[in-house]
């Protein structure tokens, strides 16, 4: 009853959000205009996008970034058609089938669903092959997405590493559904000309608009609090996945769609081991945990690592160790604006490790972007930021032979003249963290 009544007073002190809604920060014109832009990129060509496929499992769907990017379509099974030469958009949908565990966002083809979404037309799937042969005329040249698929706690990088170990797997060889997908286009339209569209895709999404930044500002606010939860009920003999459910009831009723990846709670020397993800394990006085966890939010992610001490106080040497990436913290956050380089960012981190005498614990490591995927798109060597970019910073410091290991990581946008920490509501200062922890959890 304590409990029950714990959580009754931490719902009703949360400012309460509406029903999550698939346009709550867009509108169809904003996805028009991004096809408009693809339409500038591909000429006289045609681009073939295909949508996420309804699972297998009873997991609640979540659509593939790059095609929500440019349709705001919700419904598995769709493809989209853009048309350079004839600046037109045509999107096909599946007819809707009984059982289905998605028929709330199937779509129903016809002009009604046309203005809803700012396409010129939505027909019905089983039409595509004639649909697909009234674009392919001889010779035209066809733009594909030949990137991996990305849905529910999906990023490009795995997704890639993943494809190429089935490729080379004797006892597998399956290819991916977007070279499936190629391969039928061209057996069938054999005088075409495909090429890849992901590098256009990818330029597009690395610098997100204000309403973009709108979306993933809200995911890193209640990402933060939800770390704060998190560090309230910390004692020693929780296990670590206790820790993840006080994350997971506020990102619930905050209105999160997945998780944006596995949380990966992980104290003591579990924490060596950077995706670990079994968390299972009892929480000791002495040691420190690491929470690497966010929510997905309205298709926007961000990503926020913490590390604390179990018992509520972080021991000298801790704080030494500690201390070396707080600094390092707030230099390269200094340091983001626009025309710096990952590169700027790594020269500021080794200077900083060597100050403090953990030069040989340099990772040669500052972070990755963030938005859609939680390893999102974009990074080219020597590539100079610009507002809209949005980069997590991850400062990471670990003695294997202690066998301690810390991290910070926070999602930052860069702005016009500088950089917005998006996820600053969770403490970093040992002292600030201390006090947190300190205070009652929502189970106490």
């Amino acid at each position: 009853m304590k409990i029950l009544i714990q959580i009754l007073f931490l719902v009703a002190s949360i400012a309460p959000v509406s029903a999550q809604d698939m346009w709550k920060y867009f509108t169809p014109d904003d996805f028009a205009k991004r096809r408009t832009a693809v339409m500038d990129k591909i000429g006289d060509g045609v681009a073939v996008f295909l949508g996420a496929e309804l699972p297998e499992a009873f997991i609640k769907f979540r659509q593939d970034n790059n095609f929500y990017y440019l349709s705001g379509v919700d419904a598995p099974d769709a493809i989209l058609i853009i048309d350079g030469a004839k600046k037109t958009s045509h999107l096909v949908v599946p007819a809707i089938t009984s059982g289905d565990i998605r028929n709330e966002a199937r779509i129903i083809p016809g002009t009604d669903a046309a203005s809803k979404y700012k396409v010129d037309w939505v027909s019905p799937r089983s039409n595509f092959s004639a649909i697909l042969e009234g674009y392919l005329s001889p010779n035209r040249t066809v733009f594909l997405y030949l990137g991996p698929e990305e849905t529910a706690e999906m990023s490009p990088d795995r997704s890639r590493a993943t494809r190429l170990r089935r490729l080379n797997d004797s006892w597998d060889g399956r290819i991916s559904k977007e070279t499936n997908f190629a391969n039928l286009v061209k057996a069938r339209f054999p005088s075409v000309t495909i090429k890849d569209i992901s590098p256009v895709i990818h330029e597009m999404r690395w610098i997100k608009d204000e309403k973009e930044i709108a979306v993933i500002r809200e995911c890193g606010r209640i990402g933060a609090l939800g770390f704060n939860e998190a560090m309230k009920i910390t004692r020693p003999g929780l296990y670590e996945y206790q820790i993840v459910a006080a994350c997971d009831f506020y990102y619930q009723y905050n209105g999160q769609q997945n998780p944006a990846f596995f949380a990966i709670a992980a104290s003591g020397e579990q924490a060596l081991d950077w995706h670990y993800n079994a968390n299972n394990h009892t929480m000791k006085s002495g040691d420190v945990i690491l929470l690497d966890y966010a929510p997905d939010f309205n298709y926007y992610v961000t990503d926020i690592t913490r590390t604390w001490p179990v018992n509520g106080k972080f021991t000298d040497d801790q704080k030494k160790m500690y201390l070396c990436i707080v600094e390092y913290r707030e230099k390269a956050i200094k340091a983001l604006k626009p025309g710096v380089t990952y590169e700027d960012l790594l020269a500021i981190g080794k200077a900083v490790y060597e100050k403090h005498g953990y030069g040989n614990l340099w990772p040669n490591y500052a972070g990755h972007f963030v938005g859609m995927a939680v390893h999102d798109v974009g990074y080219k060597s020597g590539q100079r930021y610009v507002p809209g970019v949005v980069f997590n910073l991850e400062p990471i410091i670990e003695d294997k032979i202690k066998k301690i290991h810390f991290r910070l990581e926070d999602t930052i946008v860069i702005t016009k003249d500088g950089a917005e920490v998006l996820t600053g509501l969770t403490p970093v200062e040992p002292s600030d963290i201390e006090k947190m922890i300190a205070e009652k959890g929502i189970f106490e």
